[in-house]
């Protein structure tokens, strides 16, 4: 099968995972990224299709970038969370894409920056017993 052919077919596919993926990631994800991920993801011999695409669309830098998180409004924070709290990894990291390959196909991917940790918050909970032990 001619590889046109094969990209006639299976475009529905193709729009259909894209969607899913912009879903998932949130409103920070553009269709043309988004559809260029799942290219480099379902079918890795297309890397110059997805390399031309980038040249002729020049954005800001290549490679992965990370938003912040305190930018976020808690809607979208708790929405984070529980993906977090289930999967583990934001959608785009499982596409399981070679940082590099992003890169040198010149695409500016903005994927989901880490939620802050219970230390970086300065918020300390009291404990509710105390830490010490009676001896016998």
């Amino acid at each position: 099968m001619k590889l046109q052919t094969a990209r006639w077919l299976l475009a529905p596919l193709r729009q259909l995972r894209t969607h899913r993926l912009m879903t998932r990631h949130g409103p920070t994800l553009a269709y043309d990224t988004a559809w260029a991920l799942i290219a480099l993801h379902s079918a890795p011999d297309e890397t110059a299709l997805v390399r031309a695409w980038a040249h002729e669309n020049p954005g800001t830098a290549p490679g992965i970038h990370y938003d912040h998180w305190h930018t976020l409004n808690q809607a979208e924070q708790q929405r984070r969370i529980r993906w977090l709290r289930r999967y583990g990894h934001s959608p785009i990291q499982l596409l399981q894409l070679d940082a590099g390959l992003i890169h040198s196909t010149g695409l500016h991917v903005l994927d989901w920056g880490r939620p802050p940790t219970p230390a970086d918050q300065h918020q300390a909970t009291p404990p509710t017993r105390p830490q010490t032990r009676e001896q016998p």
